[in-house]
């Protein structure tokens, strides 16, 4: 469990089915927001499974992942 949630800004993040997927560019209450070139992604934070202390693991594939582009 994630206790605290700022310290994962700027680090990457990492799909379940390992595509990268970005830097988290900012965190609110409820979701992160993760960066990679020009697409920006407002993913839950439920669907965080871990940090391993360089990536964030999702548990979702990166297919899910892009149906949550913010436009």
């Amino acid at each position: 469990m994630i206790q605290n949630w700022d310290r994962l800004v700027l680090k990457g993040v990492r799909s379940n089915d390992n595509d990268d997927m970005g830097n988290i560019i900012s965190i609110d209450k409820d979701s992160l927001f993760l960066m990679t070139g020009r697409h920006v992604f407002k993913i839950p934070k439920s669907f965080v499974q871990g940090f391993n202390g360089s990536e964030v693991l999702l548990s979702v594939p990166s297919s899910e992942v892009w149906r949550l582009e913010l436009t």
